[in-house]
């Protein structure tokens, strides 16, 4: 099984609910994309729930990290919840962990939402892109 998700609505913030391996294969591209269309369709605040991956390698970072860029341009913001001890590890190798809002608990990153912390996110990825990753 690769990686499933479900998306459910909280205080406008879009909660995607990940389940199973997010690693390299063509299903990855489906999450990708729910999450592009989400900030098209004007849902612009989205949770990444990593807490039910079982496993995550360096392609599915990747699309993670690729989805965030494109919604987060999109003038969304993507943040993440619960990632589980490997997915923590590859954002801190990866040096990803000063970009992405990472909380533990769900009441937490839900409030995190407003302008302010929006604006502090879109400028992160304008300086993480200006330093040549």
């Amino acid at each position: 099984m690769n990686v499933q998700f479900s998306i459910r609505h909280v205080t406008g913030v879009t909660i995607f609910d990940l389940s199973g391996r997010l690693v390299a294969s063509n299903e990855e591209e489906s999450l990708h994309a729910a999450l592009i269309q989400s900030a098209a369709d004007g849902r612009r605040w989205i949770l990444v729930n990593c807490a039910g991956l079982t496993l995550v390698d360096s392609a599915g970072l990747g699309e993670i990290v690729a989805a965030h860029a494109a919604v987060v341009r999109r003038g969304g913001v993507v943040r993440l919840l619960q990632p589980t001890p490997r997915l923590s590890e590859l954002l801190a190798l990866t040096r990803l962990d000063s970009l992405f809002e990472i909380f533990l608990d769900e009441t937490e990153a839900l409030a995190s939402f407003n302008a302010l912390n929006n604006l502090r996110t879109q400028q992160k990825l304008a300086q993480y892109l200006r330093e040549d990753h």
